[in-house]
């Protein structure tokens, strides 16, 4: 009641489109607000604090449903279903969705069936204003296939289905991809056989994930958990790759990292995950040689190595380790001899607030 109180003293003018509407809502209800202030605004609020606004009148009913269902994100699996259902039995909610996650691999609770794979295929070919997607689902098999039909244009796709000609031939597709996140498995030069040790029940796929060279024109962000360097190559030659984040497997390193520089822009924010102990000798040397515009780096080696003197752009440095809390460093880097600091960050997130606050809105 405060934020409507607030928001009914304020004068300024609205659009016509926004007087019809507000036509069959009594006066003393009506904001003089525009629909358009009126969504900035409730955009401040977190997804409880929206609930409230569902129930207070039909506009601020509008204009929250609208806010709510522009993001989906950081659901249980149980409720992202419910989700899906109102959205495939309500046409006047999917043109909202403007992003959509989906996260049923870790979970517990559930274990998709051919038919919930069908809600959500049906679901996305209705999602036609759609811009980033999220999709994480269990390893066995490929469910590619839920993506057939569907005419959104995205320009964030995070997935964990395996990297092969079907994958590659949808990316080919989205000419407006500008970030691109690959968890799945790829039968790769060498990695394969480590994966498959590490994550029991892994599958190897076909090795023929290969881009057309004129795809993802404006993709500047790639991030690959399982991919080798046929992989890294095969997205990043010719884009113009800015920051990636990649694993660095045995005996495949110093190739994911020639294969990370075929970049046509270049790398400014680098996060590597290594899965090689002898990688941490070169490691500096290799980047400075073949980044040297890098201004940010990740990496998670049991040392730092050698000076970072040879890098003329880097500023920032987190450095990741796992047995020992780590301290905050200071270093002199460059000519100018900037400061570069060295720290470790957990964040440990909740979805608490989600559920309840969805559960609400159902």
């Amino acid at each position: 009641m405060a934020l409507e109180y607030l928001l009914s003293r304020q004068e300024c003018p609205e659009p016509t489109f926004s007087l019809r509407a507000k036509a069959a809502v009594p006066q003393a209800f009506r904001s003089t607000l525009p629909f358009e202030v009126l969504d900035n605004i409730f955009r401040f609020l977190s997804k409880p604090e929206l609930l409230p606004a569902l129930s207070a009148n039909r506009i601020f009913n509008d204009v929250a449903t609208r806010v709510l269902y522009h993001t989906i994100e950081k659901l249980e699996p149980v409720l992202s279903i419910v989700v899906l259902r109102k959205l495939d039995r309500e046409p006047r909610l999917q043109p909202l969705v403007r992003k959509l996650e989906i996260d049923w691999a870790s979970s517990t609770t559930i274990e998709p069936t051919r038919n919930l794979y069908s809600l959500l295929h049906r679901v996305l070919t209705k999602l036609k204003g759609l811009t980033a997607l999220s999709v994480d689902l269990p390893r066995p098999g490929s469910q590619i296939w839920i993506l057939n039909g569907c005419s959104f244009t995205l320009r964030y796709l995070s997935t964990s289905m395996p990297c092969d000609a079907r994958l590659a031939k949808y990316l080919d597709s989205q000419p407006s991809l500008t970030d691109l996140t690959l968890r799945g498995y790829h039968n790769g030069i060498d990695t394969m056989p480590l994966l498959l040790s590490l994550f029991p029940g892994a599958e190897a796929t076909d090795n023929s994930f290969t881009l057309s060279p004129t795809s993802l024109p404006k993709l500047t962000s790639l991030r690959t958990v399982h991919g080798g360097p046929s992989i890294i190559a095969s997205v990043v030659k010719g884009r113009p790759i800015q920051a990636a984040s990649i694993a660095l497997f045995p005996s495949t390193s110093l190739e994911s990292l020639r294969s990370l520089s075929l970049s046509s822009a270049p790398l400014r924010r680098l996060s590597i995950m290594s899965f090689d102990s002898t990688v941490q000798d070169y490691l500096v040397t290799e980047l400075a040689t073949r980044f040297p515009h890098l201004e940010a780096l990740h990496e998670s080696l049991r040392e730092l190595g050698p000076s970072f003197a040879p890098f003329k752009s880097l500023q920032i440095v987190l450095h990741h380790r796992t047995k020992k809390k780590p301290s905050l460093k200071s270093g002199t880097i460059g000519a100018q001899h900037s400061k570069l600091s060295y720290y470790l960050e957990v964040k440990y997130g909740s979805r608490k607030d989600q559920k309840d606050s969805w559960n609400g809105a159902l």
